[in-house]
């Protein structure tokens, strides 16, 4: 039986008894085949965008576009709810290196927003185009209501874990911006999803994201000198605790898997 396989048969008791949509998806870096269940479907993105919005600042850094040292002032229309800064003075000076670690370590929607108009919304959709993610789609800024109120940010499991994927194999930027994304993502601080129920000390660099209803998270997870990536998403649950629950016991079943695998090619 191949890896994904025997993931796909770990992870679907979990993905099958929680009320709602669980979309899981999975790959080994390197292996070219991203798999799961639901991994095409749609879901609100919550804060999963932000993924494609540190990459593209980190491209367009990397291009001489712009520097990861310019700094930015916040003005008071910059805030919304979400993170820090919404609790920091009117006219704060912060750099776009630190816009980028406070939209993934504490999820801040202001600093998402700033960056977002740094780099545009074209920028970031090309980007995203240019990664593969064809479900995915930034279409507004965080916690502010669109003109049009069914409109909102996208994308699928699948997605998540292409760009996954490719960063973890050192192919999203270049592998020394790949690296410092990843040194980022290392630091989250909410880790009650995916990395909740993995070994102590195993390393874990996720992104989480969550509105009404939704809960998602997506991780590259390194043990045994090897990797691999989940993306999970859950939407339309009427028990957000249970989502969070269903995410954590599916990225364990999975850790199993892996940890066989490695065993045996080891």
């Amino acid at each position: 039986m191949s890896f994904e396989e025997e993931a796909i048969a770990a992870v679907s008791p979990f993905v099958e008894g929680l009320d709602g949509r669980f979309s899981v998806a999975f790959c080994l870096p390197g292996s070219g085949v991203v798999a799961g269940i639901g991994q095409d479907e749609e879901h609100h993105a919550a804060s999963m965008i932000k993924l494609p919005i540190l990459s593209c600042l980190f491209k367009e850094a990397l291009a001489g576009s712009l520097s990861l040292s310019d700094r930015v002032s916040m003005s008071r229309g910059d805030v919304v709810e979400g993170g820090v800064l919404c609790e920091l003075h009117e006219g704060v000076e912060l750099t776009l290196l630190d816009l980028a670690r406070l939209m993934i370590v504490v999820s801040d929607n202001t600093a998402s927003n700033m960056l977002i108009d740094v780099l545009g919304f074209d920028a970031v959709n090309r980007h995203i185009s240019e990664i593969g993610m064809s479900g995915t789609a930034l279409v507004k800024k965080l916690m502010i209501p669109a003109a049009d109120p069914s409109a909102f940010n996208r994308t699928t499991a699948a997605d998540v874990c292409l760009f996954l994927r490719r960063l973890a194999e050192g192919r999203l930027v270049s592998p020394e911006s790949d690296e410092a994304m990843i040194d980022i993502m290392s630091r989250q601080m909410f880790v009650e999803k995916i990395p909740r129920y993995l070994p102590e000390g195993v390393f874990v660099a996720n992104k989480t994201g969550e509105v009404s209803g939704v809960r998602h998270d997506g991780a590259i997870v390194r043990a045994f000198g090897s990797q691999f990536c989940m993306a999970a998403l859950t939407s339309e649950s009427g028990d957000v605790n249970a989502s969070d629950d269903a995410i954590s016991h599916a990225a364990a079943a999975l850790f199993g898997v892996f940890e066989r695998r490695c065993k045996r090619i080891g």
